[in-house]
């Protein structure tokens, strides 16, 4: 093993996950929080309570601007068919969730994570359909409000447009991992570009991570925080613990736990490999 592996370990911990010593300790990042079992909505602040309670260590939620530059909690580009990024805030708060809920604002969605110091939250900052470069504005007001409520413990950032990757490391030394893009970016997401963004973690679709398997072993070696999303399946859960990944991203975060807790000894070892 290299000798420096140790210390690339201990910077990763540093630089990809903040150190509160009361974060859950483990690697599961519920997808959109706890919904699929749940019955709550995707993204719904009851989704994230919900990740919260069943213990993992993060819970992913997506972030869009509505027309005059609210900041929502939503997935899908679009709601009843028009784009989020069009459509005035006034109409995306009518329209409520399926459990009753509006649909949340991003302070409203950090407020809720900062009522404790368990579950981290990981903000996907979704890349505009129209206006590409308005992500770059996106990323900055996401960070700017994360500073304001003084919620930077609890926050780190996913991004799917590199220049806004770049932004925030500019102005943040929080987590920031590029978001990879199904089959249409391997240039993007190869070693060498990921290398010249200088960003410290990434997180690809396990497609991604299969289709071009000689890149895995490269990332370690440069000593990128790992992270695979979306892993449903038990026997890829069990690849990636095995894999020594720092982060799986789940629908099914109650099972992924469950692995992993029968898992934890071998998926430390993993880790240091």
């Amino acid at each position: 093993m290299n000798k420096s592996y140790p210390i690339l370990l201990l910077f990763l911990f540093l630089a990809c996950g903040n150190v509160h010593a009361g974060w859950n300790k483990n690697p599961v990042i519920s997808h959109r929080g706890a919904w699929k079992n749940t019955g709550n909505p995707q993204n719904s602040l009851a989704s994230f309570r919900d990740a919260a309670r069943i213990g993992c260590h993060g819970s992913e939620c997506d972030v869009w601007f509505t027309q005059e530059d609210s900041l929502v909690i939503f997935h899908d580009a679009r709601r009843n068919g028009k784009l989020i990024e069009e459509t005035p805030f006034a109409e995306i708060r009518a329209q409520k969730l399926s459990n009753g809920e509006v649909v949340p604002t991003l302070q409203e969605y950090l407020a809720e994570a900062m009522k404790q110091k368990k579950t981290k939250l990981i903000i996907d900052i979704k890349t505009f359909v129209t206006d590409k470069p308005r992500t770059v504005a996106l990323a900055r007001a996401v960070h700017a409000l994360v500073e304001k409520m003084g919620a930077e413990d609890w926050v780190e950032y996913l991004i799917g447009y590199i220049p806004a990757g770049v932004a925030l490391r500019e102005i943040t030394d929080l987590p920031v991992a590029y978001l990879g893009k199904w089959k249409q970016d391997d240039p993007d997401a190869s070693p060498d570009n990921i290398r010249a963004t200088g960003l410290p973690c990434i997180d690809f679709q396990d497609q991604q991570y299969d289709r071009r398997p000689e890149w895995l072993p490269v990332f370690k070696e440069m000593g990128l925080h790992l992270n695979v999303w979306t892993v449903n399946n038990e026997e890829d859960m069990d690849r990636f613990l095995r894999q020594g990944f720092n982060y799986i991203t789940t629908d099914e975060p109650e099972r992924l736990l469950k692995l992993y807790r029968s898992h934890k000894r071998d998926y430390r070892k993993a880790l240091k490999r």
